[in-house]
């Protein structure tokens, strides 16, 4: 992939995300609208459990399929990427299969036992009916990827997205469920809806892929069960390593909420704004990265393959000083304007007070995004599984000592403290791996202060103007990044004028030692 290609297609795989996660922000405004804080809880928590089993479905598949792809492509042996990736079909298919029937069977038990809520159990089937469509489409996300043509699973994935919610919408005008149990059915049939739809769109799209990029006549493909095994199960694990302590760490939440004084619905409600509202909020700008670290994997793994240690170091270096940088921005914009935020989306000052307060951990979320990337590239996906295990179990362990005691603060410095400890032992392998240093105070340092004063730059800019909602924070945002992106330009002209000065100092020092050299002995001859 050029440089050229490699820019283009970030450039509208980020506006594919950025489309998505604005309309999954307007989505759950929505949902928030209709169901409140407390519904938002109940609606987060199934989908944890559910996810957990999305987890066991899908986890590690894009990857193998995308190294295997790349593989064969790079060893001239295209007629093998037919079978390669039907083959990864069929483990796709037995695998999602068997966990769908598991979670039909024993969905009683998790609504009642695990939730606590009897009336969730219709939601859980409705779920389980869409594994097998998820991990399909995850499988053909890898295949793309590895032939340069991941717009086409964007777009899948933006018809999914669409589609749902004219379900949801159309689904809460007609049937107007009137309790939250079943408004969150309503909700979970609309997402089913859309990834079986989503299967279709990009079925269709990988057919007509493969009769571009593989000859008519198909070879056999060997070693994909074992390619399977050492690359998409340890992923597996790793990420089952982290959602189920982190599956066990949401259920976990409300209930010591209780246990901390708050009755049932406050508790709820309070878990609803928190991870339904904020977090999700709180991520919404890592669709700018999220789309480039999806295409380094592919990129970083072909360098690291063909031993290209200099280019696998620029890369990394590169994509970790333009995530601590955009992570530097987001949070000062977050911790600046996070109440507009929370009153414009949600309507609610008490979720964008959450935003204010975990506005300092933005830059270790996004950090977090590029550098799982870049290590699933490097071959060091079983380092990140024991690193987010840890993380994961630590996480557990902490909520149930400490949050009955002290509620919600609790929580947000357990969050504060897991950030802190998972940055810095996956970073602490990527730069030992890619052998290369992080630049803080050019990436970090300097970032926060510029980010910090576009902030108030903004914010004083825009006092007098009768503005309120979304144009405000839209405003907001787009007018600190104008006056960030000033001054890191002029940052970096005035850094590279002082090296220019300094380059120019050091070669005349040079070319006049060099003169004395030449002159010495001709003064000693007379």
């Amino acid at each position: 992939m050029t440089k050229q290609k490699f820019l283009m297609q970030g450039i509208l795989l980020t506006a594919f995300s950025l489309f998505l996660r604005v309309t999954n922000i307007g989505y759950r405004s929505y949902l928030s609208a209709k169901i409140g804080a407390e519904g938002m809880g109940l609606y987060q928590l199934i989908f944890s459990v559910f996810m957990l089993a999305v987890t066991l479905s899908t986890s590690g598949i894009s990857l193998a399929v995308t190294r295997m792809v790349t593989a064969a492509i790079a060893a001239n042996r295209r007629g093998t990427v037919r079978s390669v990736v039907t083959k990864c079909f069929l483990f796709c298919l037995t695998v999602s299969c068997t966990i769908a029937v598991l979670l039909l069977v024993f969905s009683d038990f998790a609504a009642a036992v695990i939730l606590g809520y009897k009336g969730a159990a219709g939601s859980l089937r409705i779920l389980a009916l869409g594994l097998p469509f998820m991990s399909l489409c995850t499988c053909m996300k890898g295949y793309f990827l590895a032939v340069d043509e991941s717009l086409s699973t964007a777009l899948s994935d933006a018809v999914e997205q669409v589609l749902t919610i004219f379900a949801a919408v159309a689904l809460f005008w007609y049937f107007a469920p009137q309790s939250i149990e079943t408004a969150c059915l309503t909700a979970m049939l609309a997402s089913t809806f859309g990834e079986a739809v989503s299967f279709l769109s990009g079925w269709a799209a990988y057919r007509r892929s493969l009769r571009r990029n593989t000859p008519k006549k198909a070879e056999p493909g060997r070693g994909v069960l074992h390619g399977m095994f050492h690359i998409a199960v340890p992923c597996t694990l790793s990420s089952a390593a982290r959602s189920m302590p982190s599956t066990a760490e949401n259920l976990l939440i409300p209930r010591e909420l209780k246990r901390c004084g708050l009755s049932e619905a406050q508790s709820m409600a309070s878990y609803g704004l928190l991870q339904g509202m904020a977090m999700p909020m709180l991520y919404f700008p890592s669709s700018f990265l999220s789309s480039f670290a999806s295409l380094l994997i592919p990129k970083i793994a072909r360098e690291f393959e063909q031993k290209h240690r200099r280019a696998v170091a620029h890369i990394t270096e590169k994509a970790v000083g333009a995530a601590l940088q955009f992570g530097v921005f987001c949070a000062a914009v977050f911790f600046a304007f996070g109440e507009d935020w929370g009153r414009a989306f949600y309507s609610s000052a008490e979720a964008g007070g959450y935003l204010k307060i975990l506005a300092p951990l933005v830059p270790l979320l996004y950090l977090d995004v590029v550098v799982d990337s870049l290590l699933k590239g490097l071959d060091e996906q079983l380092n990140s599984m024991k690193y987010n295990f840890t993380d994961s179990l630590i996480r557990v362990l902490l909520v149930l000592c400490f949050m009955r005691f002290s509620g919600m603060p609790a929580y947000i410095a357990i969050l504060f403290f897991s950030s802190i400890f998972n940055a810095m032992m996956s970073v602490r392998r990527l730069l030992k791996v890619a052998q290369v240093r992080v630049r803080v105070v050019k990436n970090a340092v300097l970032p926060a202060f510029y980010a910090l004063l576009s902030a108030g730059m903004t914010r004083a800019a825009l006092a007098p103007l009768p503005l309120s909602g979304i144009p405000l924070v839209l405003l907001e945002a787009a007018l600190a990044a104008v006056f960030f992106l000033c001054m890191r330009a002029l940052s970096e002209a005035a850094f590279q004028k002082a090296g220019g000065k300094k380059a120019a100092a050091s070669k005349g020092d040079s070319r006049l030692a060099v003169s004395e050299r030449t002159i010495s002995p001709l003064r000693r001859r007379a």
